[in-house]
C-alpha cells in the first residue's frame, strides 16, 4: 500500500509529460517551426557568466562613511559657524580687584575655552605628571647603572652573589609568629 502511494505521483507526472509532447497538443507555431526546419532560439549568448568580487563591503563602507560624516560633520561646522558668527573672540578687558582669573580663562576663541575647562587637565597637573616621570626615570636609569656596576664587580673580582635575597611576603611572616606563637600556647617550649 505505501509503494502505490509513493509511486502516484511519478505516474501524474510522466502522464503529464507524455501529453505535453504529443502531437496533438502542440502549439501550432512550434508545428510550423519545425516543419521549416527552423529552431527557436533563446538565452543566444556566449553562456558565460563572469565571476565579479562583490561591491557590498565597499558600498556598506561607503554609506557608514557618508553616514557619519554626515552625523558629525554638519552639526559641528553648524556649531563653530554658530560660535565664531554670534558670540565671537574674547576681548581684553581690564581684572577687577581681588579676582584671581582661572587657567581656561585665557584662550581667546569660546571653543577653545570649552575644550580647556571640560576636557584638557590643567597645566599645573600636566606639569606635576611630566615631572613625576623624569623622577621616575631618572630613579631607574640610577638603579639599572648601579646593578650593572655591581654585576662588573662580582665578575673582576670572582665574588660571589651575596647581594642577591629572596623577598619573602610579609603575611607569610606574620602567619608563622602566629603560629609559633600558637603552638609555645599549647605545648611550651
Amino acid at each position: 500500500m505505501a509503494g502505490m502511494s509513493l509511486l502516484r505521483p511519478s505516474v501524474v507526472q510522466g502522464l503529464r509529460i507524455a501529453l505535453l509532447n504529443s502531437k496533438a497538443v502542440r502549439h501550432p507555431l512550434q508545428k510550423q517551426l519545425q516543419l521549416q526546419g527552423q529552431v527557436s532560439v533563446r538565452n543566444g549568448h556566449d553562456k558565460k557568466m563572469p565571476i565579479i568580487p562583490s561591491t557590498f563591503e565597499w558600498t556598506r563602507m561607503k554609506d557608514d562613511l557618508h553616514f557619519y560624516l554626515m552625523l558629525g560633520l554638519l552639526p559641528m561646522a553648524a556649531l563653530i559657524t554658530y560660535v565664531n558668527i554670534f558670540v565671537g573672540p574674547a576681548e581684553l578687558s581690564d581684572i577687577p580687584e581681588g579676582y584671581e582669573p582661572k587657567e581656561w580663562e585665557y584662550h581667546r576663541s569660546p571653543i577653545k575655552r570649552w575644550f580647556a575647562k571640560y576636557i584638557y587637565e590643567e597645566p599645573q597637573k600636566e606639569y606635576e605628571k611630566t615631572l613625576y616621570w623624569i623622577h621616575y626615570w631618572s630613579e631607574k636609569k640610577y638603579w639599572n647603572k648601579l646593578d650593572r656596576k655591581v654585576k662588573q664587580l662580582m665578575e673582576n673580582r670572582l665574588d660571589y652573589k651575596g647581594w642577591y635575597w629572596v623577598n619573602a611576603d610579609k603575611s607569610i611572616v606574620d602567619s608563622q609568629k602566629a603560629l609559633k606563637e600558637e603552638r609555645n600556647r599549647y605545648f611550651g617550649d
